[in-house]
């Protein structure tokens, strides 16, 4: 017989304690449990251990992708964070379709509602721009190894520090697999700042 529900969890429980211990490292495990056949209590269990999510998809109705794409929503919390506050991604300079030859750049920076606690994540904004001004500006060409370079610096973020409180991990849980996702370390269902609110007096549509 192969290993149990609980040699699974110590295992996991070990070898994250260990990577805290040798290298300072917390590790944060996001698990699934694909059909309604599939284990709950296992891979549950790893993620409440580990401040992670557990989510559990469907066989009929479930979205696979978008709840493996999930994960973001915990680090786009950390990146909200004033280390990060005026962070910009810039891509590297390419090509435009239209006008033919002309070289351009995408400039990129995410949204928050910073009117909540945690900044709640709401979408990504971005612009396309002609490295013409930039290019007299910086007096570098649009291709060069150096105007890359600064490209580089611009877009490096801060690693975030997720250092969330139990009830806002399990409002997470709760916004991505509903109240059975969630650790019951909390008991209300209340997590504003975490779970998108409707606008008042606004459509939708």
């Amino acid at each position: 017989a192969g290993p149990g529900a609980n040699d699974v969890i110590n295992l996991v429980n070990n070898r994250t304690e260990q990577l805290a211990t040798n290298f300072n490292r917390k590790a944060t495990v996001f698990t699934f449990s694909l059909g309604y056949q599939a284990d709950h209590s296992v891979t549950k269990s790893i993620a409440c251990s580990t401040s992670g999510i557990w989510t559990p998809v469907d066989d009929l109705t479930g979205d696979l992708v978008t709840a493996m794409s999930s994960y973001y929503k915990l680090f786009a919390l950390g990146l909200g964070e004033d280390g990060n506050k005026d962070f910009a991604a810039w891509v590297e300079p390419y090509e435009f379709h239209n006008p033919a030859g002309r070289m351009g750049t995408t400039v990129s920076a995410p949204v928050y509602d910073r009117s909540v606690n945690p900044p709640l994540f709401l979408g990504v904004v971005a612009v396309d721009s002609y490295m013409d001004a930039l290019e007299q500006v910086l007096g570098e060409d649009a291709t060069s190894s150096t105007m890359l370079q600064r490209f580089v610096l611009l877009s490096t973020a801060r690693c975030p520090k997720i250092d969330l409180t139990e009830c806002e991990l399990d409002a997470l849980r709760f916004f991505g697999g509903g109240e059975d996702a969630t650790c019951g370390v909390c008991n209300s269902t209340s997590y504003a700042g975490i779970v998108p609110e409707e606008c008042p007096f606004q459509s939708d549509l």
